[in-house]
């Protein structure tokens, strides 16, 4: 790894961190009033989050603590994999509700594809089999084996 990739790969994912802290943040403390929806589908959508309760707070808790974690590169895959779904629906929100083609979802899941694959290795014993499913004889009896 060359040193100018080292350092971009550092640059990123410091200012990904601080982003998501901020807006976890501003989920919890709501100190910054983000820009209104410009559809009755965004409104809709964004009314449904507050009025639930839970969820906004919820993603406070989960945009600080993976902010967090990336900054100080402690279990960068774990927030990696904490961000995947609130990145696929802030970029479905900006793209499919509101119909913006480009903007700055578009940054955000650049980045995160970018750290993701960084992390690759890191994610390989995710989407390794196991080793014991694939001989004929298991190493212990399951209770839940099939009768055929």
């Amino acid at each position: 790894m060359t040193r100018f990739h080292r350092y971009t790969t550092h640059a990123l994912r410091t200012l990904f961190g601080a982003f998501f802290v901020f807006s976890g943040l501003n989920h919890i403390f709501a100190f910054w009033q983000p820009p209104a929806p410009h559809t009755t589908a965004g409104h809709a959508f964004l009314a449904g989050l507050g009025a639930s309760g839970f969820i906004v707070p919820l993603l406070g808790v989960l945009f600080t603590y993976a902010g967090v974690a990336l900054i100080a590169r402690r279990m960068v895959a774990l927030a990696l994999l904490l961000l995947a779904a609130p990145i696929v629906v802030i970029f479905g929100y900006h793209f499919v509700t509101e119909g913006e083609s480009f903007g700055i979802h578009w940054v955000l899941m650049a980045i995160y594809l970018w750290l993701a694959w960084e992390q690759r290795a890191t994610w390989a014993a995710l989407f390794a089999a196991d080793a014991r499913t694939n001989t004929t004889t298991p190493a212990e009896p399951s209770p839940l084996r099939p009768a055929f």
